[in-house]
């Protein structure tokens, strides 16, 4: 728990890296070389990349010293929602917005970028004593769980796909997220596609109607409730459930009908069929790729194209293409992983559409060294 505690406090309600010289690679605000030098900038958003945008942000100060990064993980809808009202230079997102948020940008539908950064997956984690790890579900059963018609661990529903394994009768309890989430929208997304009693009862969304169970705020707040309950099953983030040490189920593919654990591995594998450009329907579930978790995803960074400061649009393209490329080799070490070269690739090419001043913002060229 120390380390859930740790990780909750620094992405609960606002992530302010202003780091001293050292931990940078020289003075704050002074020159590492000659340049663009960055300018602070505020974001907003999804919970799920927390920790590695925490990790990027700390280390793009030793590109340019002054591009101070505040970000406040309070979830998808947030930071949708704060985009929207250009109270951030950035928002965050784990779900493509939906076309009527588009059009409710201050320029309208066609007026932000939503750009791919990093991929995860999205996990059922448990708390059932005895059973530490390995627990396999298919789709369905996910579902009569989360409806409240698997009441109990030693259910045939649950028993008939675990052979061997010494299921209790202790009672299921569900923990989802409370607030607006798009690890709720992949999750809920996935299911529909799995149960058509799910679909029908209850649908996809950053927010949903749960029929049981208990919500908590945010990844960590998920873990949280998973971690103090005996008997509780939750969702959440792939790094958030490796950090929290809690169980984590095996998910039987469509495709082929076999069980895949969450792995940086399984889950980059999903990633080769995200396709461009992204719109409120783009999805990697289900991946038909070999050897791919089922429920994967990416997150978004979302950026107008138009930027009104020249030095925060500089700023904001600079690390955007430092992130993907210099930052996607970091994101293992977090147990995130990193998008497929040929997507990384498109998603820089999406850069070339930012302006400020009618003029195309080219990355500066220390971030290309």
């Amino acid at each position: 728990m120390t380390g859930l505690r740790k990780l909750a406090a620094a992405g609960g309600v606002a992530l302010t890296l202003a780091l001293v010289a050292a931990a940078c690679g020289g003075k704050s605000g002074t020159s590492t070389g000659s340049g663009f030098q960055g300018t602070p900038l505020t974001g907003a958003g999804a919970t799920f990349p927390q920790p590695i945008y925490a990790a990027w942000f700390k280390a793009f100060r030793s590109v340019e010293p002054n591009a101070k990064i505040n970000y406040q993980a309070i979830g998808s809808g947030g930071g949708v929602t704060q985009f929207t009202t250009q109270t951030v230079d950035f928002g965050a997102s784990d779900a493509p917005l939906k076309s009527a948020e588009a059009a409710a940008l201050p320029g309208g539908a066609g007026s932000a970028l939503e750009i791919p950064t990093v991929l995860g997956g999205v996990v059922i984690a448990y708390n059932v004593l005895g059973v530490r790890n390995g627990l396999k579900l298919d789709g369905n059963t996910a579902a009569d769980i989360f409806l409240g018609k698997v009441k109990t661990w030693n259910d045939p529903e649950i028993t008939a796909q675990n052979s061997g394994v010494n299921l209790p009768s202790t009672p299921i309890q569900v923990v989802h997220r409370s607030d607006e989430s798009g690890t709720t929208n992949v999750f809920t997304k996935w299911l529909s596609k799995e149960s058509s009693d799910w679909s029908t009862k209850v649908g996809a969304g950053k927010a949903v109607q749960w029929p049981v169970g208990v919500g908590g705020d945010g990844n960590d707040g998920v873990a949280a409730g998973i971690s103090q309950t005996q008997g509780a099953v939750g969702y959440l983030s792939y790094d958030f459930a490796v950090k929290s040490g809690l169980g984590v189920a095996q998910i039987k593919r469509d495709g082929d009908g076999q069980f895949v654990a969450p792995s940086v591995d399984s889950i980059s594998a999903a990633g080769g069929i995200l396709k461009f450009p992204i719109t409120e329907d783009t999805s990697i579930l289900n991946s038909s790729a070999a050897g791919a978790y089922p429920i994967a995803t990416t997150t978004y960074v979302l950026v107008y194209k138009n930027q009104v400061s020249t030095p925060k649009g500089q700023t904001v393209v600079d690390f955007l293409y430092w992130a993907l490329t210099k930052g996607q080799d970091r994101v293992k070490t977090l147990n995130y992983s990193p998008l497929p070269s040929t997507i990384a690739s498109q998603a820089l090419d999406l850069l070339a559409q930012i302006t400020s001043g009618g003029k195309a913002i080219q990355p500066s060229p220390s971030v290309k060294g």
